[in-house]
Order: structure tokens, then C-alpha cells, then sequence
């Protein structure tokens, strides 16, 4: 189920998000002692980085992961992991615990089991899940006909992390391989957002949920609630 929050500008989007991405995390802590955030990469959410890392939180208490995140080492430019800690790692926020995906093995496929086990140390169900979508109505690594999506989508199945590998566009760019959260990790969340911007992206996310069910933004709004900040 999608609701929808639309804002004048992007800077009510942040603050908007920024509050409640930190009561999700601060209800999660005060239930359980910790709580877990998990974050997408991309430039649309540096500025609630920037912001999230200045809230006085008790982050010795959070951990931050990734929602998904390109095969590729944490010194290449389009490593979400590298995205993430230097956005985010710093100010108040530096305090957290950062929880990459990649792992020594040459594909997502091997790697699998070796990052289930690391996720499953986090706090479960994730307090927030912060997630973005492509042009092409993708989500987290959820790419049109990828290799890995239906298992990825499967809610019977109980894996946290799944492997894919998307058809090369020019979405994906050269990195195909990814890891991503499965449908019931993200599904299992309370607060669940999906941060877009842009004329562009609102038409292709009405599209979808309207005609284009099949692309797999339809098809995880089917099974998650999902609150979407949206502004121009």
C-alpha cells in the first residue's frame, strides 16, 4: 500500500523525513535497547544524511546498513557503501555501527550466506528502511526481469538478502551484479519511506501503481506499506 506525502520543496521533504526516520529509530531503541536503519544510496538522500547526522540521537544505539549495493569495492565510485559512510558517518551520526554488504567473494551469489549471517546480527525488524527508485521503476535492487527478482520478491521465502543481476541499461550502468534486501526484510519495517523527486519520477511511480503493475515498485508496494516523500 502506497501513501503519499508531497511537499512545496525539498527542504520540507528532508525535514519531514528527518523527524520521522528519528522517531522510528528512537521508538525502536526505547522498545529494544537498539535499532536499525536501513539506507539507499544515490545523491537524492545526502541532504537527510546531512541532516540525520546532526540529531542528537543516542547512535551508539543504531545501526546503519545498506538496502542494497553494486558488486563493487568500497574505493569505487559507485560504491554505495562508500556513499553511505561519508555522508552519514560523521557529526553526532559517526557514533553508529555501519554495516556494509560487499564481502571478499567474487559475486553476490557466493557471497550470499556469508551476508545473511552478517545481517542477521541487526536489530530486526529494521526501524526504518529509506529507500529510492529509478527511472526504469526500480527499487532497493529490484530491477525489471533481473535474474534473482522473483525469488527477491517472494515473501515466503525468509532470507534478509538476496543476489540479483539486473539487464544492463543505463540505469545500472556496467555494475549489474547486486546484493539487496528481499521484499519481507523491507515488508517487515514500520516506517518505510520511498524519497523521490522530480515531475519525472512521480509520473513513472502514478504509472506504475496505476498500469504498469508489473514493474517491481507495483509489485513491493503490494506487499509493504510504504509512505512516499515526494517534492519537485
Amino acid at each position: 500500500m502506497i501513501t503519499w506525502r508531497n511537499f512545496d520543496d525539498r527542504a520540507q521533504m528532508v525535514d519531514a523525513l528527518e523527524e520521522d526516520t528519528s522517531e522510528a529509530l528512537s521508538r525502536a531503541i526505547r522498545r529494544n535497547g537498539r535499532a536499525a536503519w536501513a539506507v539507499s544510496g544515490g545523491s537524492t538522500p545526502k541532504p537527510l544524511f546531512e541532516a540525520m547526522a546532526q540529531v542528537a540521537l543516542p547512535w551508539e544505539d543504531v545501526q546503519v546498513a545498506l538496502v542494497d549495493e553494486r558488486w563493487v569495492d568500497t574505493n569505487h565510485p559507485r560504491s554505495n557503501e562508500a556513499f553511505m559512510r561519508g555522508a552519514l558517518q560523521t557529526g553526532l551520526a559517526a557514533e553508529a555501527h555501519f554495516v556494509g554488504m560487499k564481502s571478499k567473494h567474487d559475486n553476490p551469489w557466493e557471497a550470499a550466506a556469508d551476508v545473511n549471517k552478517r545481517y542477521s546480527s541487526l536489530a530486526q525488524p529494521f526501524a526504518s528502511v529509506l529507500l529510492g527508485m529509478g527511472s526504469d521503476g526500480h527499487t532497493a535492487s529490484f530491477f525489471p526481469d533481473a535474474e534473482g527478482l522473483e525469488a527477491a520478491l517472494d515473501m515466503r521465502k525468509d532470507a534478509l538478502c538476496v543476489a540479483l543481476t539486473a539487464k544492463k541499461s543505463e540505469v545500472t550502468g556496467d555494475e549489474v551484479d547486486r546484493m539487496s534486501l528481499s521484499a519481507s526484510a523491507i515488508a517487515a519495517s514500520p516506517h518505510i519511506a520511498l524519497m523521490i523527486t522530480g515531475e519525472e519520477k512521480k509520473t513513472v511511480l502514478e504509472r506504475a501503481l496505476e498500469k504498469d503493475t508489473h514493474l517491481p515498485v507495483a509489485r513491493l508496494a503490494e506487499v509493504a506499506d510504504i509512505t512516499v516523500y515526494w517534492a519537485p
